[in-house]
């Protein structure tokens, strides 16, 4: 296993990475962090729970010099806790050597904010694109020495309609910056903003077989929709020691299951309209054990961060196999064991057998299951739905956007890939216009 003294990182930053604990690199570490000491663009496919955010952390903070009163790096994330989840480590990894960041998100005083921004202690700013582009706008937030933006989500940002934003933000981010970006998914969506944003960048992808856990348990149940609740309630009141998440397709359904459950299990929901400081006091409570189980779609459970997890329920199935992946990696952490329940509908056969095809593994049959699949759904009415377990990226979100009031747009557009010869260019974000590039082996100085 790599050790993170095996680079040449800054001192200060392997002292902090000491006191944290952090000796030997996770695989997204590993590869990534060579890489980005080095000055290039660069994305990177990784689901959260992978040590993320220390990989593009570390290499960040220890090209910084300490005191430039300038805003050296930006950092986008689609909603308030994986923001404040990627300052707090961040400001770990940067206490030894001095280096400060400050969250900025909706729901928490815009005043307040300002008054951290005038100080112009901190070198790293990282916000929801909805309250960077506000700042921007209101002339408190300078970007024009930004020399490093992080895109990290970037497949939830553009699911939740940030697209308009983050192409605002990058008219307002100078010429011969670095570009990193981080998404559990590479679709042609991200792609497209590879293209437009990127110069040659460096790429690193970490299959979605390879994610999943052999400590993981996975089973699934055949239920009817009326019945998803009873059987959720049973499976709870089994006796075993569960402590947990389960993942909703939308906000309403995370409401309603919260509302039916709440009597007779410890639990708490997560979801866009709640306010931060509830939320952050469902966190709180979720991780000191007082709550058992959280139920929350995808995109608010970004940022939940828990290693002790014993459960994961898939209410409906994922979106897509990477987002199963995705949610079932919550357990089974550290060297523990952990399971995976999934429910499906009588006729979502289908989506069973494109989940096992397309990350080639097995789920089985749970022995309390008694329902099975219809033969032919059609014939019931029952055609294949364009929503939760679809696979297709449609239906899986809140459908608000976390960094204060709903952001929609939907502008997640429909790139194309890379442009013939696999070489993306770096472009201005007004309509794609090119810009001057950075030459390579010119990174910005550090």
């Amino acid at each position: 296993m790599t050790q993170f003294n095996n680079y040449s990182l800054d001192p200060a930053v392997l002292q902090a990475l000491d006191k944290m604990g952090y000796h030997t690199m996770t695989a997204i570490q590993e590869m990534a962090i060579p890489k980005l000491l080095t000055g290039q663009d660069f994305l990177g496919q990784a689901p959260t729970g992978t040590g993320k955010t220390a990989a593009f952390g570390i290499p960040l903070i220890s090209r910084l010099q300490p005191g430039s009163g300038t805003i050296d790096a930006l950092i986008l994330g689609p909603t308030r806790e994986l923001v404040q989840q990627i300052a707090d480590e961040l400001n770990r990894i940067g206490a030894e050597k001095g280096i400060q960041t400050l969250p900025i998100y909706g729901g928490e005083n815009v005043f307040v904010q300002k008054e951290a921004l005038r100080q112009r202690t901190a070198q790293i700013i990282v916000g929801t694109p909805g309250r960077v582009l506000d700042h921007i706008r209101q002339v408190t937030l300078n970007l024009t020495q930004t020399r490093m933006v992080i895109l990290d989500e970037a497949d939830e940002m553009l699911d939740m309609g940030f697209r308009p934003d983050i192409e605002e933000i990058f008219k307002q981010l100078p010429g011969g910056r670095e570009t990193w970006l981080f998404s559990a998914t590479i679709s042609p969506e991200i792609r497209k903003i590879a293209d437009q944003y990127m110069y040659y960048p460096e790429e690193v992808r970490i299959q979605p077989q390879t994610m999943s856990s052999s400590s993981i348990e996975q089973f699934y149940y055949v239920v009817k929709d009326e019945d998803k609740p009873r059987l959720l309630r049973q499976i709870l009141k089994s006796g075993e020691d569960i402590y947990g998440v389960v993942f909703c397709q939308t906000k309403r359904d995370v409401v309603l299951l919260t509302r039916k459950l709440r009597d007779s299990f410890p639990l708490d929901c997560l979801h866009g309209a709640m306010q931060q400081s509830d939320r952050d006091q469902v966190m709180e409570e979720f991780r000191s054990g007082k709550l058992k189980l959280l139920v929350s779609t995808d995109i608010m459970a970004r940022g939940i961060d828990v290693d002790s997890l014993t459960h994961v329920f898939n209410y409906s199935p994922p979106a897509d196999p990477e987002s199963y992946i995705h949610r079932i990696g919550r357990t089974a952490r550290k060297g523990e064991s952990g399971t995976a329940i999934t429910f499906f509908t009588p006729d979502e056969k289908y989506s069973l057998d494109a989940l096992e095809r397309r990350v080639k593994m097995a789920i089985q049959k749970h022995p309390d299951s008694t329902v099975e699949f219809d033969d032919n759904p059609a014939r019931s009415g029952q055609s294949r739905r364009r929503g939760g377990g679809s696979f297709g990226r449609g239906g899986g979100g809140s459908g608000s956007a976390s960094s204060g009031g709903s952001r929609s747009g939907g502008g997640s557009g429909g790139g194309k890939g890379r442009r013939p010869g696999g070489r993306p260019r770096r472009s201005s974000g007004g309509g794609g216009a090119p810009q001057a590039a950075r030459p390579e082996g010119q990174p910005p100085s550090s």
